[in-house]
């Protein structure tokens, strides 16, 4: 069978397997397209009434609850991250000593990875107070579950001849990491720390509903007293925001790579 014709055959697989999912999720919550065609003018005009004109006669305050809400994204990464580096360093197989502690971290940066925000937030809320300390120890739990991972990986691709070398002068377990391992996973550190910011700043919308602090908060209380035209703007305040920091760090991520 020839490279070409094999391609096919999998793509026409995958189309396959993908639209019978599609039909029985459909079927399954009794979804109906065609009830979803001929209303969607109807959903388009309900739109444009409730949400338009925008109301920017608080976006002041939106734009100070957005500031906020980019400050807590950003500590909860930068916290994130330092607990994740010493984590990946238990868990890498290039870095790890003890195997009991790698299992056991192990075990925890997945349980903070596979669960969602939105429970973290419903859970972590029972032992907290609401507002933005709790949001912020959401996203840290999460960063440190993403991130640890990351850097784990990271780390065991790190070349063994520096580290080798290192050992062979009888340099001391901390002087090789610092002199072999985090220059040479640096990039992709830096990389993925910037990528779990972006996804703390895309996922403070609801954490804040759920948890209190910055913007999510006022998009909550804009949905539960129905003020949609102000809710419009504060959305859109959000997604400028997220386009923002994804162009930001585009850019860094280019001048590292390069």
């Amino acid at each position: 069978m020839s490279y070409f014709r094999e391609k096919r055959i999998r793509t026409a697989t995958f189309l396959i397997v993908g639209f019978l999912l599609t039909v029985a999720g459909s079927q399954r919550i009794q979804f109906d397209w065609i009830l979803m065609i001929t209303h969607f003018p109807a959903a388009i005009t309900r739109f444009i009434q409730l949400y338009l004109p925008p109301d920017f006669s608080e976006l002041g305050r939106m734009i100070q609850e957005m500031g906020v809400t980019v400050l807590i994204a950003l500590a909860a990464a930068a916290t994130g991250m330092i607990l994740a580096f010493f984590a990946a360093l238990a868990i890498s197989a290039r870095t790890s000593k003890n195997k009991i502690l790698t299992l056991i971290i192990r075990m925890l940066a997945s349980l903070t990875r596979n669960i969602p925000e939105g429970v973290w937030a419903i859970v972590l809320l029972m032992c907290f107070w609401y507002g933005e300390f709790l949001a912020y120890l959401v996203m840290s739990v999460i960063s440190f579950g993403f991130l640890a991972r990351v850097y784990a990986d990271a780390m065991d691709e790190a070349s063994m001849d520096c580290i080798e070398a290192l050992e062979a002068t009888g340099a001391s377990y901390w002087q090789i990491i610092f002199n072999a391992v985090v220059p040479e996973t640096l990039p992709a550190l830096i990389s993925w720390s910037l990528y779990a910011a972006e996804n703390n700043i895309r996922s403070s919308t609801i954490i804040g509903m759920l948890a209190g602090g910055g913007i999510g908060y006022l998009i909550g209380n804009y949905r539960h007293f129905r003020q949609f035209q102000s809710l419009l703007v504060a959305i859109v305040l959000v997604v400028a925001a997220v386009l923002i920091f994804d162009q930001i760090s585009a850019q860094i991520r280019r001048r590292i790579l390069q």
